[in-house]
């Protein structure tokens, strides 16, 4: 169910709850609740307190519980990003995910996961992660051809311009009101 239409908040309507719908290209759903921490058009931002840790996700990269994800989600980039904290704010890691079809409405971030994700290490080393079910989706046809041009637009944005986009991102949250 496709969220409202997307709307500006102004400063004093944030932060407020927001929900994270990510769908799969099985067609299923997963939603995480988040915290709206600032929007502007073509961007939101969210902040996702990852109470158990790299477990959830089974991540790469270590991820202790109680860190802090702060989610960078652009209505016409290929990509969204999460920056890992720690709780005493120091940089874990960042994920770029390669994604379609973002809808940022009042209620809800929803968009397509087009499964391929990237993690960016503090000592900027790039990791692949999902390529094999990336290729098992295409085969299957849960991917279809704009889904490939699209994955492959966000692997070449990620890799050639990630550390630009994170401090993108960093300078966007040196803005963010105290959580």
């Amino acid at each position: 169910m496709p969220s409202k239409k997307p709307t500006t908040s102004n400063a004093a309507d944030l932060p407020h709850p927001i929900l994270e719908r990510k769908e799969k290209p099985d067609g299923s759903w997963r939603e995480y609740p988040c915290t709206l921490v600032r929007r502007e058009p073509g961007l939101a931002v969210v902040r996702f307190v990852m109470e158990r840790g790299g477990a959830v996700f089974g991540t790469p990269i270590a991820i202790p519980p109680g860190s802090i994800s702060f989610g960078y989600f652009w209505a016409r980039r290929p990509y969204n990003l999460y920056r890992m904290k720690t709780v005493a704010g120091e940089v874990i890691a960042h994920r770029f995910d390669a994604v379609t079809d973002v809808r940022l409405g009042e209620e809800a971030i929803e968009y397509r996961d087009l499964i391929l994700d990237w993690w960016a290490q503090p000592d900027g080393t790039l990791v692949e992660e999902d390529r094999e079910e990336f290729e098992a989706a295409l085969e299957s046809g849960g991917l279809g051809a704009k889904d490939l041009a699209r994955a492959h637009a966000a692997a070449r944005q990620v890799f050639s311009r990630y550390r630009h986009i994170i401090d993108e991102a960093a300078a966007i949250e040196r803005k963010l009101p105290a959580a």
